[in-house]
């Protein structure tokens, strides 16, 4: 029996474009992703969000059949959060062409009452603000991972900065941690983001996979880095940080309650790799939704056999 989780974030409408083809009013949004992907884990997860009026039933009734729960959604009138983003022959770039976040920007964030008290707590990418509104309202939670975006590095680094500190676990892509911390490598970012309070670090680096901090006994910091499942072909990258992150938390929450530790969370960061890379082979959460615990399994024994280091050592000859 694993930990209750709650996922906060954006349910939405994508409209994604790529070098090969397009999609055009599919399932989008971090909760969409996270929650899926947390619920190859966990036994209970919850969402709060908002949408709006005009919300297709039949990507609610898809998530639900999932197993999520989504009584702490709040429906509104008017258009839901919409997002087209596009992306070039380096898929590991894109622009967002236009976004509709006001529902998002007016949201007054309310978990109810029953989801208080879960001890697993994953604030998806949102405005900072709403994060903290989330953290404060489950002031219980004794796992709190979080995520950002680089528009709110710009526009509210000092609410970013309270997310983290009150944040177990936070991450952010490369770009975006490097810019945040005026670094230059990947290492000073993420010891940055230990800096500013967050026991695990994780900078997301696409196709190249994920790097983690974290301390050790004497204060060093713990490293270990994940390459991510190559895919012949990558069809929409979309989502696949949010599932990442939202496969991670679930497997957390299959844990006692508390702090993980660092050989845990490395298991972790390879469950949200393998998991990830189900969702770049399809626009939307397709692939997501239709992934199973078999077909899971399988691509994580590839895996595993692809990053397994033979054992022993070669002599190396002295000068």
């Amino acid at each position: 029996m694993s930990q209750p989780l709650l996922v906060t974030g954006t349910i939405g409408i994508d409209t994604i474009l790529t070098p090969r083809d397009r999609a055009e009013g599919v399932l989008g949004g971090s909760v969409s992703f996270a929650a899926v992907a947390a619920l190859m884990f966990a036994d209970r997860v919850d969402a709060v969000s908002i949408i709006g009026e005009d919300f297709p039933s039949h990507y609610e009734e898809a998530l639900a059949a999932k197993g999520l729960r989504m009584d702490g959604v709040e429906r509104k009138k008017g258009p839901s959060f919409s997002w087209t983003g596009e992306y070039f022959d380096n898929m590991n770039k894109r622009r967002t062409v236009c976004a509709n976040d006001s529902v998002m920007l007016e949201w007054n964030v309310h978990v109810p009452e029953a989801l208080r008290n879960h001890p697993v707590l994953v604030c998806c990418c949102m405005v900072p603000a709403q994060q903290l509104k989330c953290m404060e309202q489950c002031p219980d939670a004794s796992l709190v991972l979080s995520d950002s975006m680089d528009k709110w590095l710009r526009r509210q680094p000092e609410l970013l900065d309270a997310v983290i500190s009150r944040s177990h676990i936070t991450m952010m892509n490369e770009d975006e941690a490097r810019e945040y911390a005026h670094a230059s490598t990947v290492l000073e970012a993420g010891e940055f983001l230990l800096s500013k309070g967050a026991v695990y670090a994780v900078v997301k680096q696409g196709e190249y996979g994920a790097t983690l901090l974290g301390r050790g006994p004497e204060g060093e910091t713990a490293i270990f880095r994940c390459p991510a499942y190559p895919l012949k072909t990558l069809v929409d990258p979309t989502g696949a940080g949010d599932t990442f992150l939202g496969a991670l938390a679930g497997y957390l929450a299959t844990l006692p309650p508390g702090l993980p530790s660092f050989e845990e969370m490395k298991k972790g960061i390879i469950y949200g790799t393998v998991a990830a890379s189900f969702t770049c082979e399809s626009f939307s959460a397709d692939a997501l939704l239709s992934m199973t615990a078999q077909t899971f399994c399988k691509r994580l024994e590839e895996y595993v056999a692809m990053c397994r280091i033979p054992s022993g050592c070669v002599s190396i000859r002295e000068n």
